[in-house]
């Protein structure tokens, strides 16, 4: 059975969105007279709820028709955008666009596949301009010589930090990192030596004082 549905996005943080959309869409059913088989909302307040609106829209039956404000409704990246409307027109069901002016019928219609091409091409633009928009930026800091990456001599967490006192214990009575890789179960005693030779544990050993017993 055919039928007609809007589509109206939520967010908690851009109510004037929202109220945009309701305006649009009543503003357009008015106008050409459409009887709404169903008024869908889905609330998307953060970029990990969009996965809702894919698990929305396969409840769309083919030859059903959805009407929506703009294209932004269904992501907030363009790929995320291309996505929906492929897996919507994929299922025969059309999509009317009423701020952008947009009637996307099907694959098979030729209008529709300009449209497409010209998402795709913004995708591949976008990603252009993000690796060039990157390299300028590093570039630029190498040039003003500001140092990239993490400080030199930084370091950093190591899984032997939680066993430091016992590595700095079986050192201190002579055994070789390969035995107390052994002896703690770590199958590889290459990360071990780094770790003391990173830092500096041997001389921090040697340069405790010697007890004396009394």
């Amino acid at each position: 059975m055919k039928k007609t549905v809007s589509f109206i996005r939520i967010n908690r943080n851009n109510q004037p969105y929202v109220d945009l959309q309701v305006a649009g869409i009543t503003n357009y059913v008015k106008q050409h007279n459409i009887v709404l088989s169903e008024e869908i909302e889905i609330e998307v307040n953060v970029p990990s709820e969009e996965n809702n609106i894919t698990d929305l829209l396969k409840n769309c039956n083919e030859s059903c028709t959805v009407i929506i404000y703009d294209l932004n409704v269904f992501g907030r990246t363009t790929e995320v955008i291309l996505k929906h409307i492929n897996y919507l027109l994929d299922h025969k069901v059309r999509i009317i666009s009423v701020n952008q002016n947009l009637d996307l019928i099907g694959k098979d219609d030729m209008l529709t596949q300009m449209i497409l091409g010209v998402v795709k091409m913004t995708i591949s633009l976008e990603k252009d301009l993000m690796s060039l928009r990157t390299k300028e930026a590093l570039t630029a800091k190498k040039i003003e010589g500001i140092h990239l990456g993490k400080p030199k001599g930084t370091i950093q967490k190591s899984k032997f930090d939680k066993q430091r006192d016992k590595i700095e214990e079986l050192l201190g009575v002579g055994l070789s990192v390969r035995k107390i890789a052994k002896l703690l179960g770590y199958n590889n005693h290459i990360g071990l030596n780094n770790y003391v030779k990173k830092r500096n544990i041997r001389a921090s050993i040697n340069a405790l004082p010697l007890e004396i017993a009394s």
